[in-house]
């Protein structure tokens, strides 16, 4: 009798573990004009064309659901000739409720990992614009003084931004995230 109740006692425990496991990406677009075409999910590291899933946007919205036995980092993106206007999205597939956003700058978000790869996204564009005006700023002609100033300025962005990136690294170890700022900058920073 103890068998009996013990199986779909273990059966529901094992569905509703399953179910946990998954992700739901949720996504838009700020224009119509995408109703028709396909947002692609694939891997960061190398195509192959069996992992590549594809949705139809359909109203401005597209779902991607499956199954995250582990959190990756992969990439959303349009066609090639779409991605002039639609900035292609890094996103951790992992298990919950994931949102995205597709635009000129795209975003995404809603579990903790995207979270975090959305913070340091932003902290990377602040940076990246930051240090770019300096380096036009120090084109245009200025005298030799001002110069210094301007690469002492470029200087201590990116030192802060390689601080900020060690950081971050140390915070988010053994996770997805982590994982891909350490390879994207190089762990030897």
């Amino acid at each position: 009798m103890k068998r009996i109740l013990l199986l779909p006692l273990l059966s529901l425990v094992l569905l509703s573990c399953s179910e946990s496991r998954t992700y739901v990406i949720n996504g838009t677009l700020e224009d119509a004009k995408y109703n028709g075409e396909y947002v692609f999910l694939l891997p960061l590291d190398g195509v192959m064309p069996r992992i590549i899933d594809s949705v139809l946007v359909k109203e401005k919205s597209f779902v991607f659901t499956g199954k995250a036995d582990s959190a990756q980092v992969k990439i959303i993106r349009m066609r090639h000739l779409l991605r002039l206007d639609v900035q292609e999205l890094l996103v951790v597939v992992e298990p919950g409720n994931i949102w995205v956003r597709l635009d000129t700058v795209s975003a995404a978000g809603g579990t903790p990992q995207n979270e975090k790869l959305q913070a340091w996204k932003e902290a990377k564009m602040q940076a990246d614009q930051t240090m770019n005006l300096l380096k036009r700023m120090n084109q245009a002609g200025v005298d030799q003084k001002t110069s210094v100033r301007i690469m002492e300025q470029w200087e201590k962005v990116q030192a802060d931004f390689k601080q900020y990136n060690r950081k971050f690294i140390d915070q988010n170890q053994g996770t997805a995230v982590g994982r891909f700022v350490s390879d994207m900058i190089g762990a030897g920073q």
